[in-house]
């Protein structure tokens, strides 16, 4: 009879505690909105601070499973003309509290982003996004969105730094992402 108990309460421990935990303290709150910057693209650089970027997310879909993750889709230009559509995705690891500004937080999460395109010219992104936005989110609440990381194409022969924002940063080194 021990042992049958012991085995019930093995396996619900082991089913119970097995499951992916969902850590995330904002998965309530839907960042689509500010992924998408409101159907304007992001700008930045790549490669180096002369060579523009624009990314557009055209869709942040929240995943109902696993609520920090998000499917993204859009695409990339580069100098222009060049575009190249990408779909990827985003999981959120961290929020914080922002020191001098009690209504506020600062999001912090992973992302790749793959392009659809073959060639030497394309490529997979990875890196760093950080949203900073009021904490209660409403239908008129407005962020900053920065990412920050790599391309590098599928060949392995090019990488470069690259990043993107909402808004323009007067030294993208002294934005903090965690």
């Amino acid at each position: 009879m021990k042992k049958i108990v012991l085995l019930i309460l093995l396996s619900f421990f082991s089913f119970s505690f097995g499951q992916s935990l969902n850590n995330f303290p904002a998965k309530n709150e839907d960042f689509s909105a500010f992924l998408m910057n409101y159907e304007t693209p992001f700008q930045g650089t790549i490669a180096d601070n002369e060579t523009i970027i624009k990314v557009k997310v055209e869709k942040a879909v929240k995943n109902p499973e696993k609520q920090e993750q998000y499917f993204i889709s859009g695409y990339s230009e580069v100098k222009e003309g060049n575009h190249a559509k990408f779909s990827g995705e985003i999981i959120f690891t961290q929020r914080y509290n922002v020191k001098d500004l009690p209504d506020d937080m600062l999001v912090f999460g992973d992302f790749v982003l793959k392009e659809t395109e073959s060639g030497e010219h394309s490529g997979v992104f990875t890196g760093k996004i950080r949203i900073q936005s009021q904490k209660v989110i409403t239908k008129t609440s407005r962020a900053s969105v920065t990412w920050k990381g790599k391309w590098k194409n599928y060949s392995q022969t090019l990488e470069y730094e690259a990043w993107w924002a909402n808004f323009v940063p007067t030294d993208i080194s002294k934005v903090i992402f965690k």
